[in-house]
């Protein structure tokens, strides 16, 4: 093709706007992996958190119910 062309100048428009696009795509598909799994900590964090808590005030008090 004829880089002087305007189909041509069109066609590399395009696959630079397709590009982005699926960048723009990754980078939220990562973002959004990214604050999953820093939900499954925090959440696996407090749960260990309380669980250890309750062992300790059931160690001092005897079961809670």
């Amino acid at each position: 093709m004829d880089p002087n062309d305007p189909t041509y100048n069109d066609l590399i428009a395009s696959f630079g706007l397709i590009g982005l696009i699926i960048g723009l795509a990754i980078y939220l598909a990562v973002l959004a992996l990214m604050l999953w799994i820093g939900y499954l900590i925090v959440k696996a964090a407090v749960r260990n958190g309380l669980r250890e808590h309750t062992m300790w005030l059931e160690s001092r008090r005897g079961p809670l119910r």
